[in-house]
């Protein structure tokens, strides 16, 4: 079983937990304060919000991992059309799969929190295909919770070289591309968004009614 470090509940930022001889004799439970936002909290509440927070994210970057993987390399022509021809100004060159799943990750982060709480947030994972059903472009949908706004967040990935990605920040006040909502409408399985639901219907998480 995969151990994960603590995280402040609230914050989700990861905290250092030191656990008391009181606290294994059971007379006083293990205290954690984040230095990120002041507040403190029980240990049990930290770990459990590390394991949830660190299990949706090794489930995100399991499957953004399996979608690079088979992305082919694009001229730059054909390249810019996939992304939907955005200003070279705002696309980002990354040369390097673990960098660019980082920076995935942390553009996302807010959603896996809200996932790790047991909120209805989903994170979605999708190949945007050519003519020929063949994969052109990895898109990321990220939407927060109904209680945040539902609010959507774009990102999609092309290859220009076997370690080269391009990577394109769809603007935040736009939402997201029709053509995406319906990919990922289309998709099957959608893993990420399935499993969460779920996990959430056989065991609400710890972390719901925060």
């Amino acid at each position: 079983m995969t151990e994960y470090a603590p995280r402040c509940p609230f914050c989700a930022n990861v905290l250092k937990v030191q656990h008391s001889f009181w606290e294994r004799i059971g007379l006083r439970p293990a205290k954690a304060r984040c230095p990120t936002c002041q507040r403190s909290c029980e240990a049990v509440d930290a770990e459990t919000m590390g394991s949830a927070y660190g299990h949706w994210a090794d489930v995100f970057r399991k499957e953004l991992m399996a979608m690079l993987e088979v992305l082919p390399v694009l001229e730059e022509s054909a390249m810019y059309r996939a992304l939907g021809n955005p200003l070279r100004d705002d696309t980002r060159i990354i040369s390097s799969t673990e960098d660019l799943i980082r920076t995935c990750t942390r553009q996302h982060r807010a959603v896996l929190v809200e996932m790790a709480r047991g909120r209805e947030a989903t994170l979605d994972v999708v190949h945007m295909c050519n003519s020929e059903s063949k994969p052109e472009v990895v898109a990321i949908l990220g939407t927060s919770s109904p209680e945040s706004g539902a609010r959507e967040q774009e990102q999609l990935i092309a290859r220009t070289a076997m370690h080269q990605f391009v990577l394109f920040n769809y603007p935040a006040s736009a939402g997201a591309e029709a053509r995406v909502k319906r990919a990922v409408h289309t998709k099957a399985p959608r893993s990420l968004t399935e499993a969460h639901v779920v996990a959430m219907r056989a065991e609400p998480h710890a972390l719901h009614h925060r």
